[in-house]
């Protein structure tokens, strides 16, 4: 796998991909279900998937199909038996994130969410920006998004688009880092709903403005630049939570009445 992840993406055939329910049984299926691939399948799926000759990195491959087959199922086994255990502990931030995603679909914050999946998307003026390396079938319209989060890495960013136009944008769980570092469990209920909503920094933005407060003075308390502000301000602007102003010298920013309903909701 080393040649064929060097570039920092991977760009992975669908007979080599972990899809289905979610569960130890479904993925031991899978598991079994890579390991039973013949070779021509996996050379016709490489095929499809690079729309021709497959890239150097995937010559090995190409040369060997069976036993790249063999190795890799294996290598699937194996990653599958060490994250299992960090799996199931994340059955709460799973259940808590099927709850933060239903609350921002349903009061107009999906832009907020979606701005915030992963350190390499971004959600800018209505458009969601993907990494650069994305594979996007050309002339497919994007007609349905299903939101897969993940435990795995900080900065994952799995990505798949249909022929039928269904997207499946895979993120990091929030609130997994913990997990990951050996750390405790936060305590049940601790969370901050609202946080785990926007995040950290749009939290504190919307819950400041409940009186009149200016760009200047987030800045300080967040204590980040005026530029971080202004981004930040402007997403939960477009979400319909925020409305900025000039006065004079300054821009300050007030929240909606659908930014006091969220934050009530989630305080």
């Amino acid at each position: 796998m080393g040649p064929i992840t060097s570039a920092g993406y991977l760009h992975i055939p669908s007979v080599l991909s972990m899809g289905g329910e979610a569960g130890p049984n479904a993925m031991r299926e899978e598991i079994e279900r890579i390991a039973d691939t013949t070779p021509d399948s996996l050379l016709a799926d490489l095929e499809r998937t690079f729309g021709g000759e497959a890239p150097a990195a995937w010559r090995k491959v190409v040369d060997h199909p069976a036993a790249f087959l063999i190795s890799y199922s294996g290598l699937v086994r194996a990653v599958w038996d060490a994250v299992a255990p960090v799996w199931h502990r994340a059955k709460p931030l799973l259940e808590r994130e099927i709850e933060r995603v239903g609350t921002a679909s349903v009061t107009g914050t999906m832009g907020a969410l979606l701005a915030g999946l992963s350190p390499r998307t971004a959600f800018v003026d209505g458009h969601l920006r993907l990494p650069d390396h994305t594979p996007l079938a050309h002339g497919v319209a994007v007609r349905k998004l299903t939101l897969m989060p993940l435990v795995s890495g900080t900065r994952a960013c799995v990505l798949r688009l249909g022929d039928d136009g269904h997207a499946y944008i895979g993120y990091p769980v929030t609130g997994l880092a913990p997990l990951l570092g050996g750390g405790e469990d936060r305590a049940e209920g601790s969370a901050d709903a609202l946080a785990l909503t926007l995040g950290e920094l749009r939290a504190v933005i919307l819950r400041k403005g409940n009186q009149s407060v200016s760009m200047g003075k987030l800045a300080d308390l967040l204590h980040c630049t005026a530029g971080t502000v202004t981004y930040h301000c402007r997403q939960l602007e477009q979400a319909g939570l925020l409305y900025r102003e000039r006065q004079g010298r300054e821009v300050r920013v007030l929240r909606t009445l659908r930014g006091d309903a969220l934050v009530d909701a989630l305080s």
